[in-house]
């Protein structure tokens, strides 16, 4: 208890030991509900990160490690029902806006295809990219908003986010071009 009453007042040096004192643990039981190795660390990582953000909340009648563990399974809920929205609006973005109206059998067979690609090139960002990317497009957050909850600066987010685009825009491209091929075949 003596350990939460440091950690509330500010002390560095006994949240690092924290740290290493309750990571490994930490990974071992996100990991077994999770099965992933990305999100076990996002979701530890985002742990200690509400620890020392919230520290002034702690209380020092509670054990260390039932706080933290209390954090952690709140954020993977969290971070699931994130990810549960992430996939419902790329599902959204990709049939519901009829990017890829598929005009007759061929193209709804390549629009198939655009959307398995178009969900790949999104998975296949790198994880922070990728973040970035579902926070401001597809949760519609500022870059400001970003970069507050990813503890990182907004020139970082507008990089990520150009160079998301740069890997998602040329599935986009296809499918608009696939569109257009189609709208002509139906023309002649």
């Amino acid at each position: 208890m003596e350990k939460v009453a440091k950690i509330k007042a500010g002390d560095e040096q006994v949240f690092k030991e924290v740290f290493y004192d309750y990571s490994q643990k930490l990974y071992n039981y996100l990991h077994e509900k999770t099965k992933s190795d990305y999100f076990t660390n996002e979701v530890v990582q985002l742990t200690f990160i509400k620890l020392w953000k919230s520290r002034h909340l702690l209380n020092e009648k509670l054990k260390l490690s039932t706080q933290l563990f209390q954090i952690a399974k709140t954020t993977m809920i969290d971070e699931l029902r994130k990810e549960e929205r992430y996939k419902t609006k790329v599902h959204a973005l990709v049939t519901e806006e009829n990017l890829f109206k598929p005009v007759n059998g061929y193209t709804a067979i390549d629009t198939y295809d655009i959307n398995n690609k178009l969900q790949r090139a999104i998975q296949e960002l790198p994880p922070i990219r990728r973040k970035v990317f579902s926070l401001g497009k597809l949760e519609e957050l500022s870059y400001k908003e970003i970069s507050s909850e990813l503890s990182i600066s907004v020139k970082t987010v507008d990089k990520h986010m150009q160079l998301a685009l740069r890997n998602i825009k040329p599935v986009l491209k296809l499918g608009v071009f696939l569109g257009l091929l189609a709208t002509i075949s139906q023309l002649t």
